[in-house]
């Protein structure tokens, strides 16, 4: 068997990878450990493990903002409600409020109108006694009233009458009218006497005024002699 050469830095790492021999004790504690290789680069395992636990770190932080957004989202959706709540509330008390002064006008209305009907009763018994007493006066015979007889026509009325008018004219500042009296031509001045008490209130060129002291007046129209 030939001879090797092995140099002391290769028999020590030899040595390092062997480790240390259980068997020869070391009371001075001159022997190093060496660290596991199990120790010194981590296994598949415990990468794994370290994966898992990240995972699940986010999970637990993702789970908790969602449980906080969802908090969120209940207060406000709470918020609402009770805002809800309270409009409802006031539009009840409005509306109740309304409804109550409805109710009172009613209740005028009905009053007012059992015063109206109470009222019209009344009237309606007293038109009844006021026809009763009208009826029993009506049937007591009360004596007879004497007629006054027409007053008599004024004669000199129904002369007048027979007058006709021809027409005025201006003499010297004074108006004058003149007349067809039984087939003569008569002319009066205006204020002038005419038959018995009439005299001569106004003329005019289409007709006169002859007015009684009793305040009487007959008015004759212009005419024309056939």
């Amino acid at each position: 068997m030939p001879n090797r050469h092995i140099s002391p830095q290769s028999f020590d790492d030899i040595l390092s990878d062997l480790g240390d021999d259980p068997a020869i004790p070391d009371p001075h504690g001159i022997r190093k450990s060496s660290t596991p290789k199990s120790m010194a680069q981590p296994t598949p395992i415990r990468e794994k493990n370290i994966s898992l636990g990240i995972f699940t770190e986010l999970i637990k932080s993702s789970s908790s903002i969602l449980l906080l957004v969802c908090i969120s989202l209940l207060g406000g959706f709470i918020a609402l409600l009770f805002l809800a709540y309270e409009s409802l509330k006031t539009d009840a008390k409005l509306a109740l409020e309304e409804s109550e002064n409805q109710v009172l006008a009613l209740k005028k209305e009905l009053s007012q109108f059992r015063y109206d009907l109470q009222d019209s009763e009344d009237r309606l018994y007293k038109a009844i006694d006021e026809i009763e007493v009208s009826i029993h006066s009506k049937a007591v015979e009360t004596p007879l009233k004497k007629i006054p007889a027409p007053p008599k026509p004024d004669p000199h009325e129904l002369e007048l009458r027979h007058w006709r008018y021809l027409g005025m004219a201006q003499v010297g500042g004074i108006q004058q009218a003149f007349f067809w009296v039984s087939k003569a031509r008569v002319a009066l001045q205006l204020g002038s006497p005419v038959l018995g008490d009439w005299h001569l209130s106004e003329i005019q060129k289409t007709q006169v005024s002859l007015t009684h002291l009793k305040g009487k007046t007959l008015i004759l129209k212009v005419s024309k002699i056939e």
